[in-house]
């Protein structure tokens, strides 16, 4: 027994030795999280052209080139001022068909609504619409629920991961100055309401850049844009600088002719903040064509020789644009074939030169680019004279007596109030002809039986 009880003694002892307080547990030092390298801009670039009537078809081949080569396309995004398709005879002829393919082909996503956009009525601008998958913008005008149009005031495009949302404006001659009844539904909104209320809409879409686009010189939206919109981008600005950019705001002009485009390469920071860098380029005149739109071109104009491509008449040396015997060609053709006593044109609708050699039908579309209709008024002989002031009239009239009436042929362009010329006050009773204006000239031409300089003698 007290063995046993030894043993245990010992064996508690050995037990109780054998114990040893264990270390303290080591904490391992606290790692601060690496710091995420800063996101890396997003960038997306903008191409504006304007004012196209119809030209694309010739342009494009040269112009879709250069985007290629300089400017990231198809990654860019592009867009129009508008009056896209309406002038040119190789796109009027066709009612737009052929501008709406080039168009699709170069991926334009959207356009303002232009004054020329309804100038072949309202059927045809939806055909072309649909055809070429341009969305056109209109924040300015009350599109009355039975308007077949159906425009919208701005649409958000994604590219290259930045939400770019687009408000467009028309201009006041839109409503004004077309054919009557073919903007039957539509009114305008002044901008000073019609801006803002884009802009706040707009906002709910959260877009990273913000452009808007106008059929007008860009100074009529200065005054509501500055500071609230990254790019502003209208059309031709007669006597006033191309360019503003002395603000938070880029304000352009890509002109006229389509010789020019627009340019706007954006950063959108992490931040929420963007570098724009935009510039005006010209189209350039020696630029390889791309060979898949000329070949769409020939095709045009295979068409377009068909159809017009006989020979009506002569000119001996021809006669360059800018010509002011164009412009009396013009007007002798407009009273003449109306049985007027005179006739008044802009000399602005003269767009063309008329080449030595033979005259065709499709040589006076290139000379009268816009499908204007033609009408006779009555008009007293002060109402002339008071016309023949205006910089922007021709006016082909014999002595003019200011208590005499006189019969007087033009387009419906001018009678609405085109370049100042309206007559709607002092002849509201006008008589449409149902021709556009291009009908009577080559009816004249046609008529002459010799070389077009003995009549204009």
């Amino acid at each position: 027994m007290r063995t046993s009880l030894v043993f245990a003694a010992a064996a508690l002892a050995v037990s109780s030795c054998s114990k040893e307080t264990p270390p303290a547990p080591v904490t391992p030092p606290v790692e601060k999280p690496a710091t995420p390298p800063a996101a890396a801009p997003k960038k997306v670039t903008l191409l504006i052209t304007g004012h196209e009537t119809g030209n694309l078809v010739e342009v494009g081949p040269k112009l879709l080139t250069q985007w290629k080569k300089n400017e990231g396309w198809p990654a860019a995004l592009a867009f129009s001022t508008g009056d896209t398709f309406s002038g040119a005879v190789i796109s009027s002829h066709f009612e737009g068909k052929s501008s709406a393919e080039v168009m699709r082909a170069m991926q334009y996503q959207a356009s303002a609504f232009g004054n020329h956009d309804l100038d072949l009525g309202p059927e045809v601008f939806r055909n072309f619409r649909d055809a070429s998958a341009v969305a056109f913008l209109a924040a300015n005008l009350k599109d009355e629920s039975d308007s077949p149009l159906k425009l919208v005031p701005y649409k958000v495009f994604t590219r290259e991961g930045v939400k770019v949302g687009v408000i467009g404006f028309t201009s006041p001659k839109t409503v004004t100055t077309v054919v009557s009844g073919r903007a039957a539904g539509l009114s305008l909104i002044p901008l000073a309401e019609a801006f803002p209320a884009a802009l706040d809409a707009l906002a709910a879409e959260k877009p990273d850049v913000t452009l808007a686009l106008v059929d007008d010189c860009f100074t009529v939206l200065k005054p509501f844009a500055e500071g609230k919109v990254d790019l502003v981008v209208g059309t031709r600005c007669d006597g006033t600088p191309e360019e503003d950019s002395s603000g938070s705001t880029a304000f352009f002009s890509v002109g006229d002719g389509l010789s020019k485009y627009v340019s706007a390469r954006i950063d959108v920071r992490a931040d929420g903040s963007r570098v724009v860098k935009a510039e005006r380029k010209e189209v350039g005149a020696k630029t390889e064509e791309e060979a898949d739109l000329v070949t769409l071109r020939t095709r045009w104009k295979e068409q377009l020789d068909k159809d017009l491509g006989q020979e009506i008449g002569l000119t001996r040396d021809g006669f360059r644009e800018g010509d002011p015997k164009l412009l009396t060609l013009v007007a002798m053709a407009l009273r003449d074939e109306t049985k007027a006593d005179c006739a008044l044109i802009n000399k602005k609708g003269v767009r063309g030169a008329l080449p030595k050699g033979a005259v065709t039908p499709a040589s006076i579309y290139n000379l009268l680019p816009f499908e204007n209709a033609v009408l006779t008024v009555k008009v007293k002989g002060d109402a002339l004279i008071a016309l023949q002031k205006n910089p922007e009239a021709f006016l082909l009239a014999p002595k003019l007596d200011a208590a005499k009436e006189y019969v007087l042929a033009t387009t419906d362009y001018l009678y609405f109030g085109g370049d100042g010329l309206g007559l709607e006050a002092a002849a509201p009773e006008p008589e449409l002809n149902g021709m556009v204006w291009q009908t009577p000239v080559i009816s004249w031409v046609r008529k002459l039986k010799a070389p077009i300089e003995k009549k204009l003698k």
